[in-house]
């Protein structure tokens, strides 16, 4: 049973496991001060071959953190007000300084570290799926992020990334294995429903 039951977490997971082919662990712990955070999703190929971000940019080996507040922040407005913060206390460090909190917990040097320590290196991305982000702020701050290899995307360009890949998979009934696969599997496979741009 996945510890987490957020349907943005799951189809993020199935996004790793079967769209990529990711061995993916999840809530791996971190000690932060005075408590326990975690990081959502830990990815990584095990042939160690490279897959590649809806925008073609190539990864080895991932932490993934997904964000979802659709309920109250449908366009992303609050999640780019908190990026706009945490940029500027990352400022041009690849993680913020020790004790210092932040919306995007994946940034802080804690969680950098328990990832080095997860991968034995440092060659790995930071990946932050959230509902949406505000695209001004996307534009402005998330070419110098990538530079650092801090993404950003948002749980429709995975969506759609998931059913660009569906449409040519030729083995649709091996999803059924898992809830998530299944579920797809009976919309889009056996339903014959289909994605829209709308919101």
């Amino acid at each position: 049973m996945p510890a987490r039951n957020n349907a943005m977490s799951e189809l993020v997971r199935f996004w790793l496991e079967s769209r990529h082919g990711c061995l993916v662990k999840e809530s791996v712990p971190v000690k932060v001060p005075h408590n326990y955070s975690d990081i959502d999703l830990v990815a990584v190929r095990p042939d160690l071959q490279p897959w590649n971000l809806p925008d073609g940019t190539p990864i080895t080996r991932a932490i993934v953190e997904t964000k979802d507040e659709h309920d109250f922040d449908k366009h992303g407005t609050d999640f780019g007000k908190r990026l706009v913060y945490d940029n500027s206390v990352l400022g041009k460090n690849l993680y913020t300084p020790a004790k210092m909190r932040v919306h995007f917990s994946m940034l802080r040097a804690e969680h950098y570290e328990e990832a080095k320590k997860l991968f034995g290196t440092d060659d790995f991305d930071r990946i932050f799926v959230v509902h949406a982000l505000n695209q001004n702020v996307r534009d402005e701050l998330c070419p110098g992020l990538k530079d650092k290899r801090i993404h950003f995307l948002t749980i429709k360009e995975v969506i759609k990334d998931i059913q660009s890949w569906y449409v040519n998979f030729e083995k649709k009934s091996t999803l059924r294995n898992t809830l998530v696969g299944d579920l797809w599997y009976l919309l889009f496979g056996y339903c014959s429903d289909s994605l829209t741009d709308g919101n």
